[in-house]
């Protein structure tokens, strides 16, 4: 069985140009995500999924030398940009992830695909339902193939299409999920990266913890002596790895 996880990325942000290239600890971010997502044990393959636009060129020379796989799609049909990658690699199980999202950790996409494996009636697992109780940024998706080929061939909301879980969630009378929930409810948590504000609170994660590889119970420790309204705005000299953001 083939286990795919497929990291969606883009170079275009209205919020925040370029963000999958911005810095964060000594790197470009996307690397950052594929970096821990790599520590995924149950992960057969991990490709980064772009879209099929000139600007995006560099970002993929930059994935292909540093090791990983890359597909290029449509930039915003983000659902067969998805689907499109799962088939091109054979994949059985795909797990989309964002790039947006550096703080993503292995051991719980692990758990979210082992949750999917026990359950053989279950088309996909999620840390979302019955309710995301993880911190924004954690999300986690499972999903067989014949799921997602359906919720393509199906889904015709353009706008859900950029979210591949979407049609899945509102249709659970043709697709049956098996939910994976924290103790306690932290989707108060943001740790996704929309803003320069929130690049820089997931910053000051990283610059704490340093290089190890650390679980995302270390960054709620950091978290939680971080004082919530801080901005650090103003603290870091930006750094891209192109000249241009799209």
């Amino acid at each position: 069985m083939k286990i795919l996880g497929v990291v969606v990325a883009r170079r275009g942000s209205e919020r925040l140009p370029g963000k999958v290239l911005r810095e964060l600890a000594g790197e470009p971010m996307l690397l950052k995500v594929l970096a821990r997502a790599s520590h995924a044990e149950r992960l057969s393959d991990l490709v980064v999924a772009l879209p099929d636009c000139v600007n995006e060129d560099s970002t993929e020379s930059l994935c292909r030398s540093s090791g990983y796989f890359c597909f290029r799609g449509a930039e915003y049909d983000i659902l067969d940009r998805i689907f499109r990658t799962a088939i091109g690699y054979g994949a059985d199980i795909v797990v989309p992830l964002r790039a947006s999202c550096p703080l993503i950790d292995g051991p719980l996409i692990d758990s979210v695909i082992e949750r999917l494996l026990e359950t053989p009636v279950a088309d996909w697992s999620t840390n979302r339902l019955p309710k995301l109780t993880f911190p924004r940024g954690l999300e986690v998706d499972a999903i067989r193939i014949e799921a997602l080929r359906r919720a393509w061939q199906e889904d015709m909301h353009a706008g859900s299409r950029q979210y591949p879980e979407s049609f899945l969630i509102r249709r659970p009378d043709l697709f049956r999920s098996v939910g994976l929930s924290h103790t306690h409810d932290l989707s108060h948590i943001p740790w996704h990266v929309c803003t320069l504000a929130d690049l820089n609170r997931v910053r000051s994660i990283f610059t704490r913890l340093g290089d190890r590889s650390f679980t995302w119970k270390d960054a709620l420790a950091v978290w939680e002596t971080m004082p919530l309204e801080a901005d650090h705005s103003d603290t870091y000299t930006e750094t891209h790895w192109q000249s241009s953001d799209a």
